[in-house]
């Protein structure tokens, strides 16, 4: 017979003999521990043309009533590839673009951008005359203000894409 994937639904410590290579006692009972939840491989063994357990590895005896048969399904795709990402933003580096799905990443971009922006405004506003006296307090609140601004706008064209996304689908 195969060897077919079986989960185990319970703990089993499964008995099996082994030589010791000592002349007085030449075999020794040894216990192979299979915890709840651990996929094994093994072969289905039948009594009087019934399933009556399941053997691993050669050695360990398994009972029926401790496993399930564990039935995988081959995922067809017809997608080769060369189409476009739904839902992906692709953000232009060094002239090669790279999609970025994850949301944290995108929102963590927007806030260093947005603070070196903030930042760099505090500073351009000082050399302007614009603000009266040179204080570092202000800087750390442009670059604040600006990482907060900045994520917050990435938030909101998301959530305006989505938006009209579901109006176009309706």
């Amino acid at each position: 017979m195969a060897l077919k994937s079986y989960i185990l639904t319970n703990d089993w410590k499964a008995p099996y003999v082994t030589a010791t290579g000592h002349p007085k006692n030449p075999q020794a009972i040894r216990f192979k521990q299979f915890k709840k939840g651990t996929i094994i491989k093994a072969e289905l063994k039948h009594a009087n043309n019934k399933p009556a357990f399941l053997l691993v590895s050669g050695v360990c005896v398994v009972p029926l009533n401790v496993v399930k048969e564990l039935v995988t399904k081959e995922i067809i795709s017809n997608v080769d590839g060369q189409g476009s990402i739904k839902n992906a933003v692709v953000e232009k580096v060094g002239g090669s673009s790279k999609a970025n799905t994850n949301p944290k990443v995108r929102y963590i971009d927007s806030a260093i951008i947005g603070a070196i922006v903030g930042f760099g405004g505090v500073i351009l506003a000082e050399k302007q005359g614009w603000l009266t006296e040179v204080n570092s307090k202000y800087r750390l609140y442009g670059a604040i203000g600006g990482a907060l601004l900045l994520t917050y706008v990435v938030y909101r064209s998301k959530t305006y894409k989505r938006n009209l996304e579901l109006k176009k689908q309706e």
